[in-house]
């Protein structure tokens, strides 16, 4: 058996490795145990390096750009475009098609859209030649789908962001903090630590991720006469490019 449990510390904006925080909001200091008392270590890679943790460092996401050529479409056969966001694998996907006479309108009727209001992913258009244009949404993967005699060429193929982005680490950090006062008291208040206050995020930097699972020795326990490992999954979020000072 295994006691489990999952750990997240935010290396705040200061970069002080032992001014660092928990998910509570509580500052951890030095502590061996996570390697928070490494003397040097100057940047994520170095630290990941030095107390055995896997790196996932931020880079940007790389914009897919797809071309349909409606060159080849009958002349007067309404021109379509669907898009189909596959981005997260579900089996029902966001999907629009955009219908136009002309692919300069149907650049026109694509540019700008999302595929479902108001979630933010807005894609490109532009036309040239009968040619229509369409760069996706960063973070996004999507396919598409036109006319018969229309050609589909992929020329930028997409890539998702590693590590993590500003809003992404708001995100994890608001999905990880503690909150307290949680009672079946309707109207109780509940309290939870400042995301950028309490916790020390940027507003504005992109993150790297560490991470390491910790394991202790087996341990017994007489009650059920059985033996235990704790084991703890512990993630650590730096901002990206920060210079790591050991206070």
């Amino acid at each position: 058996m295994a006691n489990t449990k999952d750990t997240l510390i935010i290396v705040q904006a200061s970069a002080a490795m032992d001014e660092s925080v928990n998910a509570a909001g509580r500052v951890l200091g030095a502590d061996a145990t996570y390697g928070l008392d490494n003397a040097t270590p100057t940047d994520a890679a170095t630290f990941a390096a030095a107390e055995g943790y896997t790196l996932d460092a931020y880079a940007a996401a790389t914009a897919g750009v797809t071309e349909v050529d409606t060159t080849g479409i009958t002349a007067g056969e309404e021109m379509f475009v669907t898009i189909i966001d596959v981005t997260n694998g579900r089996r029902q996907f966001p999907r629009k098609t955009f219908r136009a006479a002309t692919a300069a309108a149907l650049a026109t009727a694509i540019n700008g859209s999302e595929l479902e209001t108001g979630d933010g992913l807005a894609y490109t258009a532009t036309e040239a030649a009968g040619v229509v244009t369409i760069t996706s949404p960063a973070n996004v993967i999507a396919k598409f789908a036109a006319n018969e005699d229309a050609t589909i060429t992929e020329t930028t193929a997409p890539v998702l962001n590693t590590g993590l982005t500003n809003a992404q680490a708001v995100a994890l950090a608001g999905d990880k903090t503690t909150k307290a006062g949680r009672t079946n008291r309707v109207g109780f208040p509940i309290i939870e630590p400042g995301i950028y206050t309490t916790l020390g995020l940027s507003t504005t930097a992109n993150y790297d991720v560490l991470t390491k699972q910790i394991v202790s020795d087996v341990k017994f326990d007489k009650n059920t006469g059985s033996s235990y490992q704790d084991v703890e999954n512990v993630t650590i979020i730096i901002a990206d490019g920060a210079s790591l000072t050991a206070s």
